[in-house]
């Protein structure tokens, strides 16, 4: 891994875009949100890109930034390969707050999108799609 020393701290900082990413999904994923948050801020200034606005936006949502989540979601909506992961995910963030009827729309689109493409993406959409309707109201 790449690193500077800060001059302040004499610690190393990474300053590498695939550093900062490893960081911000692990401190995501051990509930270390604010951690993820500066790690993943970081590795978008490095290398602005849909995937790393897609785990930005991941990040508000487990803190309960649903607008903020919502916002980086729509930025991203337009993504070619990886529109079914901003749908499954986006549909993600509906669930969480408990909107289950646009969480049943975007689970439905990225079914569509991911239709013939990988089975344990399929299959993982499938879920959530069933679990968005046995949900809503609609």
């Amino acid at each position: 891994m790449k690193f500077t020393i800060d001059p302040g701290t004499l610690r190393e900082v990474p300053d590498e875009h695939d550093a900062w990413t490893q960081i911000g999904v692990a401190a995501r994923m051990l509930g270390l949100l604010d951690l993820a948050e500066q790690a993943l801020t970081k590795a978008f200034e490095l290398r602005p890109s849909t995937a790393a606005r897609l785990r930005l936006a991941h990040v508000y949502q487990w803190q309960g930034r649903f607008a903020e989540a919502h916002a980086e979601f729509a930025r991203c909506a337009d993504s070619g390969e990886i529109a079914g992961f901003v749908h499954q995910h986006w549909g993600k963030c509906y669930f969480d707050e408990g909107r289950f009827d646009e969480a049943r729309a975007h689970f439905q689109r990225a079914l569509d999108l991911r239709r013939g493409g990988d089975p344990a993406l399929v299959e993982s959409t499938r879920i959530a799609l069933s679990a968005a309707e046995a949900r809503s109201t609609g």
